[in-house]
């Protein structure tokens, strides 16, 4: 799992292995609206920087970003290395067999191999072919020894590392060599259908990856050895800034920028750092305040592509009324998602995207959005199926007014303006909801986890991989992070069959039977995607808001 300390990763090489929760997410608003509107009338790319091709790009330059602090560990793998902002920073400077593409589908990258491929089921057996051009920044060939060590440092089979995961590596049972030293056959001890996650970047020479002082130890103060287009050429402690230039040993395409410069600028000073024109480009997410700040540079174009953080509702079902799932579907109705995803994306200048899947974000590959829609009417019918009955303004069931509570961690703006929108939806349609208000720090510890709550809302985040990580949210009742107090038994064996499906087509077709089934029960509802909101100085191609796709930084730069 990923910590992120500050801008979201581009193109990032360590994937989620689990879905992260975060406490805050996007904003809400009052809102007010008609019934039956759609579950998601907009759309966002998921690719939003402007493309050019090789020829379009100019040939030379610097590009110059902002990081929130320089790195403490330039080891992207071991666990103080693994920060959004240091695999930014390295990005440039490492690559691995599979690209991610825009729609989010895993393809081989012909810069580190020119096949990858599953050749056995049975066990399954993953057959790269490295590309023999490709090498460290000493020359030194990238081999199948490499792939070794690198295995044997991160399967936590030896605790004198300390890397940040062991996800994947673990499944491992072999890495063998075939024909030659650059045919890499990968045995899995079971089945992952997630392989290509564990071939995106972040690979070390077998000198690093077999000495755990210097896994652990050794390139926190110097850089990690490059295998990308770029490497580490200073590292500038005292004026915190890291220089970039181009790798001379690189075999493939030559980088069109010279330089890529990253600059330590605290968080609360990049928005004037971007408006002085001192970096190049500005992470706004839905910061309303950086966004104008950000257009009040002349030569600044905003960037707005879909995002991986989701924001929900989820309802407790253990006990109380919202273990009837006629309950439960009536919020999920009377909630206006697309109002609330209006209020938090409108003063960013984005659309208001919701989402409708459980399993993939919009924009990605198998995405099918089967929420049920914002309809008051249905609530009112899904409430009368449930055996209430309509009192005035309130609904009634054995003698008791239907009221809820949804809690809310103190001090946390975002959740409580979003936890006030759905309180007015709901209590607009006669259902009275009480704000619980809790401290921050025992919220997700005193509260969420132990299902010691009726309602709450936070956000997960996603990943380019999302079938495998999403389960545990569902699935089993007694997972640590299925805070829902209910699941559907069905679930396991669906889920077993998508994670054991290596036919990519039919693994969609089973995660969308998984999102159907969870729908039927709706122990939670998603709301909305928090949008990527970049600004970036005019003229910067081929780099900026991205959801899922991989940066080629052999084209970054800027525009011919």
């Amino acid at each position: 799992m990923m910590r992120t300390r500050s801008a979201r990763a581009l193109g990032s090489l360590t994937m989620l292995g689990v879905a992260a929760l975060i406490v805050s997410g996007c904003a809400a608003g009052n809102t007010g609206s008609p019934t039956g509107s759609p579950s998601s009338s907009a759309e966002l790319p998921s690719t939003a920087w402007e493309r050019a091709d090789a020829a379009g790009v100019k040939d030379g330059g610097t590009l110059t970003l902002a990081v929130g602090s320089l790195p403490v560990q330039f080891n992207i793998n071991e666990v103080d290395g693994n920060e959004v902002d240091t695999v930014n920073l390295t990005a440039a400077t490492t690559g691995g067999p599979i690209k991610v593409q825009e729609d989010g589908t895993p393809v081989v990258d012909e810069n580190y191999a020119t096949s990858a491929e599953v050749t056995s089921t049975d066990p399954q057996i993953v057959e790269i072919k490295l590309n023999p051009k490709a090498v460290w920044e000493d020359g030194t060939p990238i081999t199948v020894a490499d792939y070794q060590a690198f295995w044997k440092a991160q399967n936590g089979s030896n605790t004198a590392y300390t890397s940040a995961s062991t996800a994947g590596w673990s499944d491992v049972s072999a890495i063998d060599q075939g024909t030659d030293e650059y045919d890499m056959k990968v045995t899995f001890s079971t089945v992952y259908a997630d392989w290509q996650a564990q071939f995106t970047g972040g690979l070390l020479p077998k000198a690093i990856s077999s000495d755990p002082e210097a896994y652990n130890n050794g390139y926190r103060t110097k850089a990690v050895p490059s295998s990308g287009p770029f490497r580490i050429s200073n590292i500038d402690a005292t004026g915190q800034v890291v220089t970039l230039e181009r790798n001379p040993k690189w075999w493939g395409q030559t980088p069109k920028l010279d330089t890529v410069l990253y600059k330590a600028v605290s968080q609360d000073q990049q928005g004037s750092s971007f408006a002085n024109s001192e970096i190049d480009a500005l992470y706004i997410s839905a910061n309303a305040d950086l966004y104008q700040t950000a257009q009040s540079r002349a030569d600044a174009a905003i960037q707005t592509s879909g995002g991986l953080t989701w924001t929900h509702v989820t309802m407790n079902a253990k006990s109380g009324p919202l273990s009837d799932v006629n309950v439960r579907k009536a919020v999920a109705s009377i909630v206006n998602r697309e109002q609330i995803a209006a209020s938090a994306n409108t003063p960013v200048g984005a659309p208001p995207v919701t989402q409708g899947d459980y399993i993939f974000m919009p924009g990605q590959k198998g995405y099918q959005d089967k929420a049920l829609p914002y309809d008051v009417a249905a609530g009112e019918k899904f409430l009368q199926d449930a055996g209430y009955t309509k009192d005035g303004n309130a609904w009634t069931k054995d003698g008791q007014a239907l009221k809820l509570t949804i809690t809310v961690p103190a001090d946390t703006a975002t959740n409580i303006q979003r936890s006030e929108q759905v309180q007015a939806d709901l209590t607009d349609a006669g259902i009275p909801v009480e704000l619980v208000t809790v401290p921050a720090q025992q919220y997700f510890s005193d509260y969420v986890i132990p299902g010691n709550y009726e309602m709450v809302s936070f956000s997960w985040q996603g990943t380019p991989f999302p079938i495998s990580s999403s389960e545990a949210l569902f699935y089993p009742l007694t997972s640590e992070s299925n805070f829902t107090g209910t699941t559907d038994e069905s679930l396991g064996a669906l889920f077993d069959q998508a994670n054991t499906e290596l036919d990519p087509a039919k693994r969609i077709e089973e995660a969308n039977k998984i999102n159907e089934t969870i729908w039927n029960y709706a122990p939670m509802f998603p709301i909305a995607p928090l949008p990527n909101v970049y600004a970036v100085k005019q003229g910067l191609v081929n780099w900026g808001a991205v959801q899922f796709e991989t940066i080629d930084w052999t084209t970054v730069g800027w525009k011919a």
